[in-house]
């Protein structure tokens, strides 16, 4: 049966040449072929057809009269029976579409986009397995002079299916022949591999005493499915799969050294056929450090997640790297094998480090409606002792609240890599509409990380200070709590996630004396979710949702720090700071013992520093008897926000109004600080 060209550039070589017994097609055209489905704005596919326009320049005149600015097209694209999303791939990649907006000097020129998008259209088809695929496009005079219809059809045929696929084994060197290999196997592995080989290599399975003799020899143990769809992006990543697999079983330098992929048109199969060259085979041996002094050797022990003399796994030496940088303490990690191999195979680790600088001062500007102008200076010493530890102090200052803080983390404690050992204390002045605080806190506790996604910290804390509530005389209080904090994070960025997820959820008990002892039980939970709407982060939805609740205890019988408050930048916005709720004897908010709030944003960015957000919030406090109404009675506010995107993170300024407004409630409220708002 006849063989055919595997398509893959976008150069009109994209239909089949059934005259051609067999082509090698690189891995480097396959992996060009894929890049189609991963939406590259730029045009993802080199090609001497590709107009100037592709490269940034205007695309010259060709002499047919018309100038700039007066050629304009529609696009429309139909695929028939056509595969789930495919007409949305191809829109996303196409030139047409993805250069619509760039300037046509001729009707000429529009006929080179033209041609480039079929190309691009029977490279896609390729690349989703449909090798007899064909893009066929017209161009129509539109209803006005200069102006378009170009027409493209994509037409499928039938589906390729993935044949078994085949990996020969390349030392690369003159081979002496292993007594135990099969020699009716090698003879057979060499005849095939004198097709993509030079003639010098020679090919063989390892078999050494001591070694892995075969990871993996052949596409199915990596992964391949004979018979699925014949996908370029499912084959690729099954190869890569492949180095994968002889990398984490003491083959640090195997690699893909050539690749053949060829069609059969009589039975619709894409056959594969993959040279893998080990490289040595390598023992783990002792960690070996460079670059950085400062840093205790015990405590990078302890990071080590492997056995010396096992073979050489690059999943653990790629996890060790990982969080090494995860510290912060590291501008650059670099872990590879060392050239002192012994006898037995074994190599040191050599870890190369850079470190990031240990001591920073930091500070910003603040303002909001309800505090006014505000100012934050914070130092922070990173490796004090060199053992990773962490000292930090932050000042942050308003007319009506200043704090001073101080924390300290020390990781690895009991010479555990996932327990680190906090320590925090605080001194605190607030005064507000509806109190007058002055306290002090102390707490040691300790943090667990579960998983990379999900930590735990249990901690002591002591809180004691005076409270004026404008009622009453000013009170001493106390407070001793046991809160228990889970946090669960699996958003793509700190400080401007764009998808996934990040929660965190209070437990903790009191026992305290304020007028009278009490004691009570403080439940809270947090849920925030990102979700990119497009590429990237040029359009992103964010949710909120936030649920309190404390039982044993009146809410008038305790201090303010425990009780629940609403309103404010980090609450809903567009209402003044902690004005929502229960009111006291003054009819000024007095906090309350259940609490429930809900934001969404829409944030828009549409270049590297600029972007704006639009939000609504909404919550309400309650005290016991006021339950009924929970989630009915919600006081709302909305309002615009606009962020520049600093390398530090996003700077927001937000313009909110209360959308379910109370006689004496401000109409704008404004909120101006580093960071968004959750």
């Amino acid at each position: 049966m006849a063989l055919a060209i595997l398509a893959i550039l976008a150069t009109g070589c994209g239909t089949i040449i059934p005259d051609l017994p067999e082509v090698i097609v690189t891995k480097q055209r396959l992996e060009e072929a894929d890049r189609l489905l991963e939406s590259d704005p730029q045009g993802p596919i080199a090609s001497p057809n590709i107009p100037a326009a592709l490269r940034g320049q205007v695309e010259p005149t060709s002499g047919d009269g018309s100038l700039d600015g007066q050629i304009s097209y529609e696009v429309k694209i139909t695929a028939p029976d056509q595969p789930p999303g495919l007409v949305e791939a191809y829109e996303k990649v196409v030139n047409l579409k993805v250069m619509k907006d760039r300037p046509l000097a001729s009707r000429l020129t529009l006929m080179g986009r033209l041609r480039s998008s079929l190309d691009q259209g029977r490279a896609l088809l390729n690349s989703w397995g449909y090798y007899e695929g064909r893009a066929e496009g017209q161009l129509e005079d539109g209803p006005t002079a200069g102006s378009y219809l170009a027409s493209i059809e994509l037409i499928p045929g039938p589906l390729y299916a993935l044949g078994p696929g085949q990996v020969i084994i390349s030392i690369a060197v003159p081979l002496t022949v292993d007594p135990n290999a099969d020699p009716q196997g090698e003879a057979s592995a060499r005849e095939v591999a004198h097709t993509l080989l030079p003639a010098e290599d020679r090919v063989f399975c390892p078999s050494q005493p001591g070694r892995n003799p075969c990871p993996a020899d052949n596409l199915e143990m990596a992964g391949l499915k004979p018979g699925d769809p014949a996908r370029a992006e499912v084959v690729l990543a099954v190869v890569a799969n492949l180095v994968d697999i002889w990398k984490d079983s003491g083959y640090p330098a195997a690699e893909v050294t050539a690749s053949k992929y060829s069609i059969d048109t009589g039975q619709r199969i894409l056959h594969s056929e993959i040279v893998l060259t080990p490289g040595p085979y390598v023992k783990m041996g002792q960690m070996v450090v460079t670059g950085d002094d400062s840093i205790e050797p015990r405590y990078l022990k302890n990071f080590v997640n492997w056995k010396e003399g096992q073979d050489w796994n690059q999943d653990l030496v790629e996890s060790f790297r990982e969080t090494l940088m995860q510290t912060g303490l590291f501008k650059s990690v670099e872990v590879s094998r060392g050239y002192d191999q012994d006898q037995n195979g074994v190599s040191s680790v050599s870890v190369a480090l850079e470190p990031s600088p240990r001591k920073t001062i930091s500070g910003s500007i603040n303002y909001d409606t309800d505090w006014g102008p505000g100012i934050s200076v914070s130092w922070e010493n990173r490796n004090l002792s060199g053992w990773g530890d962490k000292l930090k102090i932050e000042i942050p200052i308003w007319e009506d609240l200043g704090q001073l803080g101080l924390t300290y983390q020390r990781p690895y404690v009991f010479n555990n890599p996932r327990y680190s050992l906090l320590a925090e204390t605080y001194l605190l002045r607030e005064k507000t509409d509806n109190y007058s605080l002055m306290s002090g806190s102390v707490a040691l506790g300790l943090e667990r990380v579960i998983n990379r996604r999900l930590r735990a910290r249990l901690q002591t804390s002591l809180e004691f200070g005076d409270l004026d509530d404008y009622i009453t005389d000013r009170t001493k209080y106390r407070i001793l709590g046991l809160p228990l904090n889970l946090y669960w994070n699996n958003s793509d960025n700190f400080l401007n996630p764009t998808k996934g997820i990040r929660a965190s959820f209070l437990l903790s008990p009191y026992v305290g004396h304020y007028f009278n002892d009490f004691k009570l039980l403080k439940a809270r939970a947090d849920f925030n979710l990102y979700q990119a709407l497009l590429d990237g982060d040029k359009l992103v939805a964010a949710l909120r949702l936030a649920a309190g609740t404390i039982t044993g205890s009146s809410p008038e019988s305790l201090p303010s720090s425990l009780r629940f408050f609403g309103g404010g930048g980090q609450s809903v916005r567009g209402y003044e700071y902690q004005s929502i709720g229960p009111k006291n004897a003054r009819g000024r908010p007095a906090g309350g013992s259940t609490m429930a709030e809900v934001s969404t944003e829409l944030r828009v960015r549409w270049s590297e520093t600029m972007g704006a957000v639009a939000f609504v919030d909404g919550g309400m406090v309650y005290n016991p008897e006021d339950l009924t109404a929970l989630g009915r009675d919600f006081l709302w506010g909305g309002g615009l926000g606009f962020r520049y995107y600093s390398p530090i993170g996003p700077f927001r300024l937000d313009l909110a109004t209360p959308l379910t407004p109370r006689e004496d409630d401000s109409k704008l409220q404004i909120y101006l600080s580093l960071g968004q708002s959750f």
